[in-house]
């Protein structure tokens, strides 16, 4: 009986293998316990990675599941497209050691034919160009017509791995026509043509290979790998036009317009897809344990959350709601997934908190940002420009992230290359202002309590005013210079051991400002604010709020700076020695004494001990000890600091110890990844490395690879290699290994494209020469029989080459003056009203006959209008005349 809801589809494809002597078993976890190298589980066959590859023995060599899958490459597509999605369930067969091709085709077939509503002469299928078993298999033993199989190259048809290493091969796909009224043009006329004729539902990956180290050995024994998207399979089967027009996702999605108070229609329709998708990606994966968090696999549904609110927002949500969704993703799915309904109630509270807080920093920022994009688009403009997001970010406290994800909406681009440029224009004003406030009028006995160990918001007492040096009651928004305010306790962490100053709010019954710096004076902490509204005054109670985001990423470069140190010893050994540090929220720098450069061996073996302390997740403490204590515990003191009697440790496991006064991450794993940028040395016996961590790493690895791309796009390499190496950057672009190491394969990437480029260039030039010289030949004979002596004693030869290039006439007039040094040439090729030429010689002729043809040009009478320029022994021009005329002053002059 022919399926028809996305259940009965999920039940037939198990019972159909099941009566096939396959092992069901149910979906594992999004969470891939068994492979580090993946942030979620990707493909239904990450669970199984170990059993392809023989590292562990199957349950049964034959099995079949429905797999929770989780992907956020193409998370910008999630709602703009019919068939995008972050959260996929994945139907699959898998074969270990047992069947291979023939089989795998055969119950591809019929499960396709038999029990899904495809006629059989509507399906196509598409095998890896250099698979003729398989050609063969679906022709002469299915009966699949020649015309109806094509072959595909590497980027369609052959796949994995899933991760930086593991098994892959060769692949055959199924797709369904959907007849001519999807299109007939060149992209709808057979499949991978990119149309929306051809659907692909079903893939069989013959595994054949172990990928490991940049090597394909084979497998010591092949198996057997097969997907259908679930969701994409029931929109066939279920001829509708989205996957979120399928019953189940249907019925989430109506329970988000009834939510949210809206029809799907409209503008609406985009919104209602993305928080369609993304609640039920939140709720799968909370019930599989992985929470929003600002560290790795949290970060990402963090940003899922929060890309599901701006989506909300406009749809008019300006209070928590999305958490009202995670009962309704139980009551449709949790039959077939059972963990939903074990802690539905959890996750929902969970999302209400998380909503709560982000709700509270869009705030104004948003409705500014909203009400810009809009006019933006009015005046059909594409950028966001940098200063207006300055100033949300400035005044409103709006992360750059979070307008950009608002204007990409919007389809349009943030210049964050002016953003940086006045980040760094406030920054100037900031180390301007510092430098003139050094000796600020204040009482030595003023102190502050720094609370920010434990607290971004705190609330203290406004102690001190300063506007320039000057002490005042009151400052307000039309007080100008630098405004200076002191409180008695602080969260904000005051610039120190190389770790910047918070930036942040602080905000009064009457006013409030933005913090734009901190620095200890002192014992006092004097933050330094800028954009007052209303008035501050000495005495009022201040709320203080420390910019959470950057904080958190001074945090991950702060800590990762200790584990770089650490590792540094490690790998070069204890000689090492602290000479400077700066962690900034986008990168750190770190100095240190080494007397020569790191080799690439020892910069890869720094950059993978630091990451695997990360993905120890270490424990993080901070201790308080007498000083001699804390150097028996084997702590690191920072050359020229100075310290007292009392200090503070920061220990990450037994890792790394420190003397440190700065902000850290509690565990090691929060900073999630760790790139080195570059090594340099800022001095004799000094190295310096530069360095991100966390989101700044993921973001700088990014950029990389889209500047590999646009330098790819741009070079002159030909389709075939460009497209090879394309292919290898949208791999890299897609795998879910750690960043860090698809760092060092970028770089190597990139070496190899521009030894390509190098090579291409020497090989055009060489094959330029050649075409030019043969054409040239010719030309070279012609003048060389031209040559007279002229009364003067100098020899010249001239000639008159038709439609010749000014490159040809130099390319000829070079070989000219190698077989013969003793005369001077001149070549002349008419182009409409004007005459190019070419004249030279050799610098021995010029000396010998005591002429410089650069100044002979200068000479010639005003009325042939010459004009040109060059070398004693060789010129270029043009001039207005006939060649003959040009010739008669020439001779004249040498």
């Amino acid at each position: 009986m022919p399926v028809k809801t996305v259940n009965d589809i999920r039940t037939s494809f198990l019972d159909f293998f099941a009566s096939h002597k396959h092992l069901v078993l149910p979906s594992a976890s999004l969470l891939p316990a068994q492979d580090p190298t993946l942030l979620f589980t990707t493909a239904g066959m990450v669970p199984f990675k170990d059993y392809f590859s023989g590292v562990r023995t199957p349950p049964s060599r034959r099995i079949a599941t429905v797999q929770k899958c989780l992907r956020t490459t193409d998370l910008e597509s999630v709602g703009r497209t019919k068939r995008h999605l972050s959260f996929f369930e994945m139907l699959g067969n898998f074969s270990f050691g047992d069947y291979f091709k023939k089989k795998a085709i055969e119950f591809a077939w019929q499960y396709a034919t038999e029990f899904l509503p495809f006629p059989p002469e509507r399906i196509w299928i598409s095998v890896f160009e250099e698979d003729d078993e398989a050609f063969e298999i679906w022709h002469k033993h299915i009966g699949i017509p020649k015309e109806r199989i094509v072959r595909l190259g590497r980027a369609d048809n052959f796949w994995g791995p899933a991760g930086e290493s593991g098994a892959c091969g060769p692949c055959s796909e199924l797709y369904l026509d959907r007849g001519e009224e999807f299109g007939t043009d060149a992209a709808n006329r057979a499949p991978g043509g990119g149309g929306e004729r051809f659907l692909e539902f079903w893939n069989l990956v013959f595994n054949q290979y172990d990928y490991r180290q940049g090597q394909y050995r084979p497998l010591a024994q092949t198996g057997i790998d097969t997907g259908a998207g679930l969701e994409r399979l029931a929109t066939l089967v279920q001829n509708v036009d989205s996957v979120f027009d399928t019953d189940e996702l249907a019925a989430l999605r109506n329970a988000a317009a009834a939510v949210f108070g809206v029809a799907y229609e409209g503008e609406a329709v985009v919104p209602l897809r993305v928080i369609t998708d993304h609640v039920r990606a939140l709720s799968f994966a909370m019930a599989d344990g992985i929470y929003p968090s600002n560290e790795s696999r949290g970060y990402v549904l963090r940003r899922i959350l929060r890309r599901a609110m701006l989506f909300g927002r406009r749809l008019g949500q300006s209070e928590p709601k999305l958490y009202q969704l995670c009962h309704s993703v139980a009551n449709i799915y949790g039959k077939f997934y059972p963990e939903l309904g074990r802690s539905t109630e959890f996750i929902s509270q969970y999302i209400r908190e998380e909503e709560n807080r982000f709700l509270r920093t869009l705030g104004a920022g948003a409705e500014r940002l909203e009400q810009l994009l809009a006019d933006l688009v009015d005046r059909k403009q594409k950028v966001v420009p940098g200063k207006e997001a300055f100033i949300l970010y400035d005044t409103f406290g709006f992360p750059l992230e979070l307008t950009i994800e608002l204007a990409e909406a919007e389809n349009l681009r943030v210049d964050v290359a002016g953003f940086n440029a006045e980040m760094e224009k406030q920054r100037e004003r900031g180390r301007a202002a510092w430098k003139q406030a050094l000796d600020l009028p204040l009482e030595k006995s003023l102190r502050s309590e720094f609370t920010g160990y434990h607290t971004l918001t705190d609330r203290g007492k406004i102690v001190a005013l300063l506007q320039g040096q000057t002490q005042t009651e009151t400052l307000s928004e039309k007080s100008e210079g630098l405004l200076f305010v002191v409180t008695d306790r602080t969260p904000f962490y005051a610039e120190g051991g190389g770790q910047l100053g918070d930036t942040g709010f602080l905000r009064t019954a009457s006013g409030s400002a933005r913090v734009i710096d901190c620095r200890r004076h002192n014992d006092a902490w004097v933050h330094l604010v800028s954009g007052i509204e209303g008035s501050l005054r000495v005495g009022e109670e201040v709320e203080l709020s420390v910019e959470r985001e950057r904080r958190q990423a001074l945090a991950h470069h702060h800590s990762a700076t200790h584990l770089l140190n650490a590792a540094l010893h490690k790998v070069l050994g204890n000689h090492i020695r602290q000479s400077g540090s700066l962690v900034h929220p986008d990168y750190l720098r770190f100095d240190f004494t080494h007397p020569k450069a790191l080799t690439p061996e020892e910069l890869v073996a720094v950059e993978e001990t630091v990451n695997n302390a990360i993905q120890q997740k270490l424990p993080v403490a901070t201790l308080e000890l007498p000083k001699a204590e804390a150097e028996k515990r084997g702590a690191l003191m920072t050359f020229g600091e100075k310290y007292g009697e009392i200090v503070r440790v920061v220990e990450m496991g037994d890792f790394s110890k420190e003397f440190c006064g700065g902000t850290h991450v509690q565990n090691t794993g929060e900073i999630g990844f760790f790139i080195i940028e570059k090594e340099s040395s800022p001095g004799a016996g000094n190295r310096r490395i530069e360095a991100y961590a966390g989101r700044a790493a993921v973001n700088a690895l990014q950029k990389r690879l889209e500047a590999a791309k646009t330098l790819l796009a741009q070079s002159s390499l030909k389709q075939p290699l460009r497209s090879e190496f394309q292919k290898e950057l949208e791999l890299l672009e897609s795998e879910e290994e750690l960043p860090h190491r698809r760092w060092r394969k970028l770089l190597v990437l990139e070496d190899r494209i521009a030894a390509a480029e190098q090579a291409a260039r020497k090989e055009k030039l060489k094959a330029e020469k050649a075409a030019l010289a043969s054409g040239i030949e010719p030309l070279v004979t012609e003048l060389l029989a031209q040559k007279k002596q002229l009364p003067s004693g100098t020899v010249l030869a001239s000639l008159v080459a038709e439609n010749r290039s000014i490159a040809e006439l130099k390319s000829a007039l070079d070989r000219v003056r190698e077989r013969e040094p003793k005369a001077l040439f001149c070549l002349f090729a008419p182009n409409g009203s004007e005459t190019i030429f070419v004249l030279g010689t050799t610098q021995s002729y010029c000396s010998e006959r005591n002429f410089r043809l650069s100044e002979l040009l200068k000479k010639f009478p005003q009325d042939l209008a010459v004009a040109g320029g060059g070398k004693a022994e060789l010129v270029q021009g043009k001039f207005q005349a006939e060649p003959q005329q040009f010739l008669h002053h020439l001779s004249g002059m040498v």
